[in-house]
């Protein structure tokens, strides 16, 4: 399947998490999964599908078990990793991994943005 088009069933299955459509956009997050097995893009739209959905810690764990293994070094993956700490009262450990990506991550301007908008809020 072309870049293309896996961009647009990701920015649908945020479109219908943001909605408030968790099992659709659940659908929509796992068929990306299957297309693209090796990335950590569907994982991390899943984890925002359980955050829209307040499951908070299920969020987290997705982030650290599945996303974090495919891709240890993703920058994305840890600013989303932080704001699903904070959602779930972990506030030092949201402040911690939010500090190392903007230590670590310069060069991803898309998570160094999100990590100091979400430090501003702990």
């Amino acid at each position: 399947m072309e870049t293309k088009t896996v961009k647009v069933l990701m920015e649908a299955g945020y479109m219908a998490a943001g909605a408030g459509m968790a099992k659709e956009a659940a659908t929509i997050f796992a068929g990306v999964q299957a297309i693209r097995p090796e990335s950590e893009y569907p994982v991390i739209g899943l984890a925002v599908t359980l955050m829209s959905a307040g499951e908070h810690q299920d969020a987290v764990d997705l982030l650290t078990q599945k996303a974090l293994m495919l891709n240890p070094d993703s920058c994305l993956t840890k600013s989303f990793l932080g704001l699903a700490l904070r959602l779930a009262g972990r506030s030092n450990e949201a402040r911690a991994q939010l500090e190392e990506v903007l230590s670590n991550c310069g060069d991803e301007p898309a998570a160094t943005s999100m990590a100091q908008a979400l430090l501003q809020e702990i």
